[in-house]
């Protein structure tokens, strides 16, 4: 398998996406989830010369992860209840191709380079990678479809990893809204059962908890050790458990600065569903090169 990408940044933003030109220079289709959903991500070494550089990418969470599976299991119901089957989905439809983020779809993405012999600048820019589009019906409150309503019976969006829904019409109290594109960590986070904290009339307290009681015999700190275990009962998740908070976020996969001694900057990451938004100084008329080399690929859950 040939896995050098080189890339020339023509902005100041550019996305990555390395399934994708791993098709386009091994011909071959490269799938970033198993047939049941679970996403892989890939061991890269990055190196790019002369500028300084941020690269940002999904987080390996455990939200990322089980929002592929759900969205995975969903599209498949999806299909299964408009009655379409197996090949029905198209050869290489049968795993999902989200978006980075909420400004990959209408952002700029890099093309996998080389030079021939002339040499002339030559681009792995055919063939087609489609990003997934799911359909849906928006939900009306109570009764029959409202004959006011600008909404349509039905809803076609793409889907994002990182960051928040994007709404065309927001939801009300009459409908659920439609959606320009869907991030799948935020709609996993709204889908999701709330995190509850006990409220002080649940915790433990003294002497009306005999059971507690009985292991105090000999302990003079009785009631210190009561008052420490009420307030960790009402201690808060270690992160942040809004739906729309810190989780949906990318993170850093590497950054470097260049000087002139040592014009190169190299750093190795792990890439969940092998996207990145790259930052640099690139311009249209001083492109910056980077180089992928893809390490192997390997599903998120075995590198959490």
């Amino acid at each position: 398998m040939q896995s050098k990408l080189l890339y020339g940044l023509y902005n100041t933003t550019d996305y990555v996406n390395i399934a994708r030109d791993l098709s386009r220079v091994n011909s071959k289709n490269e799938e970033i989830t198993t047939r049941d959903g679970h996403v892989y991500g890939y061991l890269v070494d990055v190196k790019i010369t002369g500028s300084n550089v941020g690269a940002y990418c999904a987080p390996n969470s455990w939200k990322m992860r089980n929002s592929f599976r759900k969205f995975h299991a969903y599209r498949d119901l999806m299909f299964e209840n408009a009655g379409i089957e197996g090949n029905e989905k198209g050869k290489y439809g049968k795993t999902m191709r989200p978006y980075l983020d909420a400004g990959h779809q209408n952002g700029t993405e890099a093309v996998c380079e080389t030079l021939d012999s002339t040499p002339t600048l030559v681009k792995f820019n055919k063939g087609e990678w489609s990003y997934t589009q799911l359909a849906t019906t928006p939900i009306y409150a109570d009764g029959p479809r409202p004959s006011l309503t600008t909404e349509p019976w039905a809803d076609t969006f793409p889907i994002h990893i990182c960051e928040l829904n994007v709404a065309d019409i927001p939801s009300d109290d009459v409908t659920s809204g439609t959606y320009k594109s869907v991030g799948m960590i935020h709609s996993y986070n709204l889908d999701r059962m709330e995190v509850v904290t006990p409220s002080t009339d649940q915790t433990l307290s003294g002497p009306s908890n005999p059971l507690a009681q009985l292991r105090l015999t000999g302990n003079q700190a009785g009631g210190a050790v009561l008052d420490i275990a009420e307030d960790q009962e009402l201690e808060l998740t270690p992160y942040d458990a809004l739906d729309a908070g810190d989780s949906i976020q990318t993170v850093s996969a590497g950054f470097g600065a260049s000087t002139s001694s040592f014009p190169t900057i190299r750093f190795s990451a792990f890439v969940p569903a092998g996207m990145l938004r790259v930052i640099t100084a690139g311009t249209a008329a001083v492109p910056i090169a980077m180089e992928v080399t893809v390490l192997g690929k390997i599903l998120c859950k075995d590198m959490a």
